[in-house]
């Protein structure tokens, strides 16, 4: 933590973490998931959202983050880190443990000359006409 003398007091981050619920007449109109979008989730999340119930997790996650519309950001400069006005120092890195490769390969079912091997397609996901 930085000393008194040097922090920053006209900060926009609230010092105690406050909570208001979001007005669903405040939000956007709820977002349509075509089955195209669904297709190119999976993929990109290995995670089958081809039941119901996968479906309105989906819906819900991003009807959740549909809240961030109505966050008011003018005059706030887009940031890399929000620690971008402290000095990040790097720690030493000391190693502790050690040269274990040839137990750690073992735990693998495929390694190629002392490497780990994934497996090429994570999880199989049906044709959309399979899905119901």
């Amino acid at each position: 933590m930085l000393p008194p003398s040097t922090r920053i007091t006209n900060s926009k981050v609230p010092r105690v973490a406050t909570w208001e619920p979001v007005l669903e007449n405040q939000l956007p109109p709820p977002s349509q998931v075509s089955v195209d979008l669904v297709d190119k989730l999976e993929r990109l999340a290995l995670v089958d959202f081809r039941n119901e119930e996968g479906l309105a997790c989906l819906e819900k996650a991003i009807r959740f983050a549909d809240q961030l519309h109505v966050v008011d950001t003018d005059g706030i400069d887009p940031m890399d880190s929000v620690l971008e006005e402290r000095a990040l120092y790097l720690r030493e890195d000391a190693v502790a443990e050690g040269d274990c490769a040839e137990e750690l390969l073992q735990l693998s079912k495929n390694t190629v000359e002392e490497y780990f091997v994934a497996p090429p397609g994570n999880i199989p996901l049906p044709k959309r006409e399979e899905r119901c």
